[in-house]
């Protein structure tokens, strides 16, 4: 016999040792039916303001305002509403508008921006959910929102703003 033979004999008599491990793996999912499309006209929009003369306005009362809207398409027939969150940089001084982000030197100083809904009451940016009811009778449901400028304090200067909203829809 050949040393390999009495190597591979050997190997043979041997006991076999095994390693093995249960692993669990566990997976949480949810379903969901489709919700509402949103039109394009509300994806990344851009608001252009009409321009605001800030001489005359009173601190903390909107002016100049500019109307906006957010549409959805193709509701299903089990979706009855839809709450909106908007959120967004709040300003310094009143922290329930939008934050002027416009860094450069022509940038207006004390103006923020307010977000209002069709009843003229300001949505709060730190803290709002608004529901908005789905009219399956219409193809599109358009809700309206109107965006004005603040003055937020006493020694403000006319310039640019430029802030950014972001919205969140929920279906129950």
């Amino acid at each position: 016999m050949n040393k390999l033979s009495i190597l591979i004999i050997i190997l043979m008599a041997l006991p076999t040792v095994s390693f093995s491990e249960e692993v669990t793996i566990n997976i949480n999912a949810s379903v969901i039916e489709r919700s509402c499309t949103l039109s394009n006209d509300s994806l990344n929009a851009t608001i252009d303001l009409q321009t605001g003369d800030l001489r005359g306005s009173k601190m903390g009362v909107p002016f100049s305002g500019t109307a906006f809207s957010i549409s959805l398409t193709d509701c299903p027939e089990n979706i009855a509403t839809a709450k909106i969150t908007f959120t967004g940089e709040s300003d310094n001084v009143m922290s329930n508008l939008l934050k002027n982000i416009n860094g450069t030197d022509a940038a207006a100083k004390g103006v923020a921006l307010g977000l209002y809904d069709t009843d003229n009451k300001n949505i709060d940016i730190n803290n709002n959910k608004k529901t908005l009811t789905i009219d399956h009778a219409l193809s599109t449901n358009t809700f309206k929102f109107f965006a004005y400028y603040v003055k937020v304090n006493n020694t403000s200067s006319a310039g640019k703003v430029l802030s950014v909203a972001d919205f969140e829809l929920a279906y129950d």
